[in-house]
This record gives structure tokens, C-alpha cells and sequence, in this order.
């Protein structure tokens, strides 16, 4: 049920241009692939029901009834087995529901752009956390009766201004339309089948793998990339949705503007305010408001270029079907320089288009913010105490050179003090022992941040010891030198921790056979 990165990725090449050719073609045969997971499934179903069946029935001519009982219960339970996988369930959005009379302007945009798509009309227009999305849940599940989502990341809203904003949201409306929708819940709806089915499947044993293994080795690997390139030529055209609506440099500015975002969450902002946790027992009332207040101070000018010169390195890879920000924009035909965020002294699209009720929105946001995370931010704040209490025990004994203690201490102070901190104790342990697994990995992942070479050979020093970070391992380091404009290199990491994760996931597999 697996195979190697390269393989896949002939195989999705293959599959490119062939909807590049012929796209009508494409999208029949990705139909029939879809259809044959489904069949196949069901055949199955009913093959072990009729087989059920008849051992039920035979217990009218047999009088050792557990016999028969001991034979049907295998059946039994692979049966329950593939009817449960059948259920994927679809989780409705969470987020902070935004009412037309809350919001004019916003779904006076929204009801042009859906006009201008031919967009099924929207269900509700939920306030997130950060990034912005379009969804559909069936109601009835495989029956459908779909609802529409619009997701608004109030991150991105405080970020971008009115026209960058409109671009995304005609961006995310494009998925709704012409039944991406329905069809991307629809192929989203049969990989989950086939994720559960195949999980599932291998806790039972050799006994019930071999009921899918002829089918899905030859299935399989085509489904999923014909899938692949499908969700990712959806995603191209709803850039040109985007870009036909709002203009392809409001778009591209977007796209440039919500990685940079992306970065700045992800290394500044969230990591400030969870290291305030190790201070404060619960988590600040106003989170939403200090982002507002970060965004409109801005980054530093070095940190937002290398963060875009970085996005527009990056290669399309096969670990996500969004494609790559430089080949979204040479679609387009826009210069990368054109992705560059610029900075307007006039309202923010939060501003614009929620209005008055912006501050009502983002303290709704923020009570449920709190709600969310505070049951991790009391463990944090309560380790934080527990930390400061054991690092003054160990400052006590350091002088004795015991490694593991000088170790426990660097894990302390990169947990309460941060990386700059931390740094000196971790290269003090490794330079000590350089076998040192654990501490050659957080030494690596700190280096890597920094988009330090070295972090390189930290890296791969921990992965020899320990085969379970291969996968993330080599993601990290060819994330790396990608940044360093190492870009072959870069693949062949990223080659290494695809085959690493399917190597972990056929040993899993041997060892849920060999213990049932």
C-alpha cells in the first residue's frame, strides 16, 4: 500500500499532463477512480453480509451452533469494521459567527462576489483565529445536502487592506464554484474512507488485509494522484477567480502579505504570548487586540524579506497540494516582486469591513480563545513553576559535570527562557557527547530557526539514533536549505522523509499484524 517519493511523483507528473491535455478526460477518469474506491468498498460490505447471512442461516441444519458462531464472528467484526470506516465524519467549522446585521459592507462584498462565481449562497460567515477557508459539510453525508461555510482569519483581516481582502475572499468563494465544492468534500469524503478503512484494517490482521491489499496496491497509488493534481488545479483556478475579480496585484500582494503573516504568527506572535503563560496563571483577555496593535507596528523590514525571499524559493512539493507561491504567481503571469506586502496608511480590511462591531467580534473571539487553551496554558504555567524550582536545584549541582543533569538543565531554560538562552547548554552537552541524541535534535531545530547550516549535522546526528524523527528530520532540514538556496538538496530530503514516513507506516503495520 505504499510507495517511494519518486515514484509518486512520476506518477503525479504523469497525471499533470494529462489534465493539462485533455482536462474533460481528466476529470471522468478521476470520477471513475472515485467511483471504483466506492464500489469496491461496498462489494465487500455486501460480499461479507451474504457470507453472514449464510452462516446464520446454516445454523438451522448444524447442532454444534458455536462452531458456527466461532466461524461467523470473524466476519462479524470485519463487517462492523468497513461499515464504520464508511462514516467519515464531517466536523461543522468552529469560529465566531458574523451576522449580516453585524456586518454590512462584508456581505455586501460577499453577495457581489457570489453573483459575479455563480457561488451557492452562503450558509454562515464565521470570524477565526487566523487563515481564511470555504467549506461545505453534508448535512446527510453521503446523501449531501451541503452547507456553505466562509471563514474569515481575523489575523489576515487585520493585515490586509480592503482590495488584498477581496481577492481573498473571491479566492476562497472560487472553491464553492462550478461544484469544487461538492466535489472536493466528494474526493475529500473517499481518501478519508480509505485512510480509516486501511487504519482500521491493519489492526484486524493478515485476516482482514487480505480482503484489500490486491485491490488497493493497484488502486491506490493512481486515486490518490489523480486526486492530488486535481485539489491543486483547483486551487490555480481559483487564483484566477481571485485575480479576475479583485486584480491580479491586489491578489498577488494578498498571497505575498498571508505567508508573511503565516511566519510572524508562527516565530513571534503565538510564542509570545504562550511564553506569558510561565508568568500568568490564565491567558490575557485581550490577544486579539495586541495582534491588531503587532500587525500595526509591523515587522522588521529584514525579517519580512527574508521570510518572502524564502516563500518564493520554495518549490511545489508533493507534502502539500496548495502549489508554491512563485508557481502561483508565474500562473498568474505577475512578477514575484509583486507578492512584496505593502503597508497603506488607510483602513485595514477588519476595519473596513467589520466597522463598529470589530471590537465586539474580536472580544467574542477572544473569550472563546481563552476557553480553548486553557486547560494547556495552566499546564504550562504550572511546569513553569515546577521548572524554576528543579533549575535551581540543578544550578546546585552542575559543577559535578554530570551530562543528563546539564542536559535536564538545557531543556529547562529552552522551555521558560527561549532559544537565545538555551543555546550555549545545548552546545555545551553535545560538544560533550555528540551521540547525545535528544540534545543533538533541540540543538538542531534551534540552529534550524536560525537558518544556521550547522543545524544540518545535529540533525542527522539524532536521526541515526532515532528512526521516529526521519520523517520530520528531513522535512526540517530540507526546509533549511531551501532557505539557503540549496534547492537539489532540498529535494532529496524531501524525497528521504516521504520514504521515512512510509517506512514507519509498513513498520506499524507489521507490528499490528504480528500482535494480532
Amino acid at each position: 500500500m505504499t510507495m517511494t517519493a519518486e515514484h509518486f511523483e512520476a506518477l503525479v507528473r504523469k497525471c499533470e499532463a494529462h489534465a493539462k491535455r485533455d482536462s474533460e478526460g481528466y476529470a471522468r477518469r478521476m470520477t471513475l477512480l472515485a467511483l471504483a474506491g466506492y464500489a469496491y468498498v461496498w462489494l465487500v460490505l455486501v460480499g461479507l453480509g451474504g457470507t453472514i447471512a449464510l452462516l446464520v442461516w446454516s445454523l438451522r441444519f448444524h447442532r454444534a451452533t458455536y462452531r458456527v458462531l466461532a466461524l461467523a464472528a470473524p466476519f462479524v467484526l470485519l463487517f462492523l469494521v468497513v461499515l464504520r470506516a464508511l462514516r467519515v465524519p464531517f466536523k461543522h467549522p468552529d469560529g465566531v459567527r458574523v451576522r449580516r446585521a453585524d456586518a454590512p459592507e462584508l456581505f455586501a462584498l460577499i453577495d457581489r462576489l457570489v453573483c459575479e462565481l455563480r457561488t451557492p449562497c452562503l450558509h454562515r460567515v464565521l470570524l477565526t483565529e487566523d487563515r481564511n477557508a470555504a467549506a461545505q459539510t453534508p448535512l446527510l453525508g453521503p446523501l449531501g445536502w451541503y452547507r456553505n461555510y466562509l471563514l474569515l482569519g481575523l489575523a489576515e483581516m487585520q493585515a490586509l487592506s480592503p482590495e488584498e481582502f477581496q481577492a481573498v475572499v473571491a479566492h476562497e468563494l472560487g472553491h464553492l464554484s462550478r461544484q469544487h465544492g461538492r466535489r472536493g468534500a466528494w474526493i475529500y469524503r473517499i481518501r478519508a474512507t480509505w485512510m480509516r478503512l486501511e487504519m482500521m484494517i491493519e489492526l484486524q490482521g493478515r485476516w482482514g488485509r487480505w480482503l484489500f491489499d490486491w485491490f488497493v496496491k493497484r488502486w491506490g497509488p493512481y486515486f490518490n494522484a489523480y486526486s492530488f493534481v486535481l485539489v491543486r488545479e483547483r486551487e490555480y483556478e481559483a487564483d484566477r477567480y481571485a485575480g479576475s475579480v479583485a486584480g491580479k496585484e491586489a491578489f498577488a500582494r494578498a498571497l505575498g502579505t498571508t505567508y508573511v503573516m503565516g511566519e510572524f504568527l508562527s516565530r513571534c506572535f503565538w510564542p509570545d504570548v504562550y511564553r506569558a503563560a510561565h508568568e500568568k496563571p490564565e491567558p490575557p483577555c485581550d490577544v486579539f487586540a495586541a495582534l491588531a496593535r503587532a500587525v500595526a507596528a509591523g515587522s522588521e523590514p529584514d525579517d519580512v524579506r527574508r521570510w518572502l525571499e524564502t516563500a518564493l524559493r520554495r518549490p511545489t512539493g508533493l507534502d502539500d497540494t496548495h502549489p508554491a507561491l512563485a508557481d502561483r504567481l508565474a500562473a498568474l503571469g505577475i512578477a514575484a516582486h509583486a507578492a512584496e506586502p505593502r503597508r497603506t496608511s488607510g483602513p485595514t480590511a477588519a476595519q473596513h469591513y467589520l466597522g463598529a462591531r470589530l471590537e465586539s467580534l474580536a472580544a467574542a473571539l477572544d473569550r472563546a480563545w481563552r476557553k480553548r487553551v486553557a486547560g494547556h496554558w495552566d499546564q504550562r504555567h504550572r511546569r513553569a513553576a515546577g521548572g524554576r524550582t528543579r533549575l535551581r536545584e540543578l544550578t546546585a549541582v552542575a559543577a559535578d559535570g554530570d551530562v543528563e543533569v546539564a542536559w535536564e538543565r538545557a531543556q529547562i531554560v529552552l522551555d521558560l527562557d527561549g532559544e537565545e538562552a538555551a543555546l550555549p547548554l545545548l552546545h555545551d552537552v553535545v560538544a560533550r557527547v555528540p551521540d547525545h541524541a535528544p540534545a543533538s535534535w533541540a540543538l538542531g531545530q534551534v540552529l534550524a530557526d536560525r537558518d544556521d547550516e550547522s543545524a544540518i549535522v545535529h540533525l542527522e546526528r539524532a536521526m541515526v539514533c532515532n528512526v521516529l524523527a526521519r520523517p520530520t528530520g528531513h522535512e526540517m532540514i530540507a526546509t533549511l536549505l531551501e532557505t539557503l538556496r540549496r534547492h537539489a538538496e532540498a529535494v532529496t530530503h524531501r524525497r528521504r522523509a516521504w520514504d521515512a514516513g512510509e517506512l514507519l507506516y509498513r513498520a506499524a503495520a507489521e507490528v499490528a499484524t504480528s500482535g494480532s
